[in-house]
């Protein structure tokens, strides 16, 4: 056992993150205070997690974090750098000094060198309702969200430092709630859930301007970008113009000509869509009409969803559903596509399923237990 110990001290020292398979980011939301969960109406602590996981080994969280994080909106709320060294999470939301929930624009910088123990090493301040947050992959420029003041927010990275650039202001009630930014790092592409549009960005060293905008359907709430960029998912929740109104679906949008090539209907509040690593599948975190309490009258007979589709182009065709908990919000795929993490917010847990390439699998024995609400979860590869 001591000689265990050392090796594992050791590969830390090495390499903090090669001395785990996988490793997920998950944020936790204990502001969201729900009467019918029948727990303590008093809140639990915000945390941000280090999740150790792969295909063939349980999840267990090795490190934690008391910092804000977020369970509204998509689970888009956390970036982490590619190489694992720091994480961003945003905070829209936080008590004011009636103890009522008002909106709030940080963007929290934690240091990863051990991933047992998350350090915060500064905030910044970007726009109000501070919520869906990206890295380019250089891992030195950072776009947010503000969905309460309609604006889209660029840092510059240096040393794990922020430093606030250029802001892009769009119309009223926008709420631009997602944004990813094109693997060649030129351009980005902010979801609008007021007005159902994509709203193309270009980034030239600190600064932001506006390209164009494009419809993609109605209520587009979190998105995914393809590895050459070519492609956007993008999950609506009242469907787009090919599939039935009312009805969520997810939507790939060609980012050269700003049309929708294709879209399946998924099913009620499409929460995540996070691609495997290898491109060819996404899986889609979908609400499905679950409860969002434990006392709801549906709560033994309604049940969320985590749908898997694929792409082949410009094309998504439907693989396989299987059936999660409630209120679901992140998902997350192993390195090798087999297997993947979903997080339940009314049951306060993180699930495992795990996936052939035809079907889904649920592993019960796997269940990550949190103390509070979880609500967005990342890998480096996570979107």
């Amino acid at each position: 056992m001591a000689l265990r110990t050392i090796l594992l001290a050791t590969a830390l020292v090495m390499s903090p993150v090669a001395a785990f398979a996988d490793l997920a980011i998950s944020g936790q939301d204990g502001k969201q205070v729900r009467a019918g969960d029948g727990l303590p109406m008093v809140p639990t602590p915000d945390s941000v997690a280090t999740i150790s996981f792969s295909s063939s080994d349980a999840p267990k969280v090795i490190g934690m974090i008391n910092v804000c994080s977020t369970q509204m909106g998509p689970p888009s709320a956390l970036a982490v750098a590619p190489d694992y060294s720091f994480v961003l999470a945003t905070c829209p939301q936080k008590f004011g000094p009636d103890n009522k929930l008002v909106a709030a624009d940080t963007v929290a910088v934690i240091g990863l060198d051990d991933p047992t123990k998350p350090k915060l090493l500064e905030t910044a301040q970007a726009g109000l309702g501070a919520t869906g947050v990206f890295l380019n992959k250089k891992a030195t420029i950072a776009l947010v969200t503000g969905v309460g003041d309609d604006t889209i927010t660029l840092f510059t990275i240096k040393d794990r430092h922020l430093t606030r650039g250029g802001q892009v202001k769009l119309e009223a009630k926008a709420e631009p709630r997602d944004v990813l930014i094109a693997p060649d790092g030129k351009f980005a592409y902010a979801l609008r859930f007021g007005d159902g549009k994509v709203t193309k960005l270009a980034i030239k060293g600190d600064q932001l301007s506006r390209v164009a905008d494009f419809a993609v359907g109605t209520q587009p709430d979190g998105g995914s970008i393809s590895a050459d960029g070519r492609y956007l998912f993008v999950n609506d929740f009242q469907g787009t113009p090919s599939t039935t109104k009312g009805v969520g679906a997810t939507a790939l949008i060609d980012t050269r000509t700003g049309k929708i090539t294709d879209a399946i209907e998924v099913g009620a509040l499409p929460e995540d869509v996070v691609q495997s690593p290898d491109g060819k599948y996404a899986a889609v975190v979908v609400g499905n009409g679950s409860a969002t309490v434990r006392n709801a009258p549906n709560y033994n007979s309604v049940f969320g969803k985590l749908v898997i589709l694929k792409r082949d182009g410009g094309k998504l065709t439907h693989v396989t559903d299987g059936q999660i908990g409630h209120a679901c919000q992140g998902v997350v795929w192993s390195q090798d596509g087999k297997r993947l993490l979903v997080q339940c917010s009314v049951e306060r847990d993180i699930r495992t399923l795990d996936f052939d390439g035809k079907t889904l699998t649920e592993r019960p024995e796997a269940v990550i237990k949190m103390e509070s609400r979880p609500g967005v979860m990342v890998t480096s590869k996570a979107r």
